[in-house]
């Protein structure tokens, strides 16, 4: 009993000895994060142009294989390619010709973090929701993006993940 006793001991002493170090700090409020709610207005707006004034020239926008599907890639479990400024701006171009009634409805506030030795980055959940123009099927998936941004305050990196099953069935 006196070894279960001096176990448990020292079980406890070693948890309370454990340092607590801050990795970063999560913002709720940040001029980034409205970047990010403008972006999403001008997508709705169907303003491709405006929507690129804030990504950076050299942005890696990652998709789940939004623009030019390769599913000997999603097989192989690979990240797609990542698409240039105007690559992804043609597909945002394609989306707003092809479908109509878009809209972007946060799931959850975005929030801003920024960790040491990293990116600013806002995570944003989204509900998006959009007609197709040929078919009128109402197609809605649930993103998420992950935006991080350079010293400039341009979007450098974006990760995009959503299901693209309903886009699919609408257009069919």
């Amino acid at each position: 009993m006196k070894k279960i006793g001096l176990i448990i001991l020292l079980l406890s002493n070693t948890a309370f000895a454990q340092k607590m170090l801050k990795n970063g700090t999560i913002y709720k409020q940040h001029p980034y994060i409205d970047t990010i709610k403008k972006i999403a207005t001008l997508y709705e707006k169907g303003d491709a142009n405006a929507m690129t004034r804030y990504y950076a020239d050299t942005v890696h926008i990652y998709g789940m294989t939004r623009y030019s599907p390769d599913t000997g890639l999603m097989e192989k479990h690979l990240m797609p390619k990542s698409k240039a400024l105007m690559e992804a701006k043609a597909g945002w171009q394609q989306v707003i010709d092809g479908w109509e009634n878009i809209k972007m409805t946060p799931l959850s506030p975005p929030d801003g973090l920024k960790y040491e030795n990293a990116p600013f980055t806002v995570q944003s959940w989204w509900l998006l929701t959009l007609t197709n123009k040929k078919t009128h099927k109402t197609a809605a998936t649930e993103m998420v993006l992950f935006d991080m941004f350079n010293k400039d305050g341009k979007i450098a990196v974006q990760l995009e993940y959503y299901d693209p099953t309903s886009l699919i069935m609408a257009m069919k």
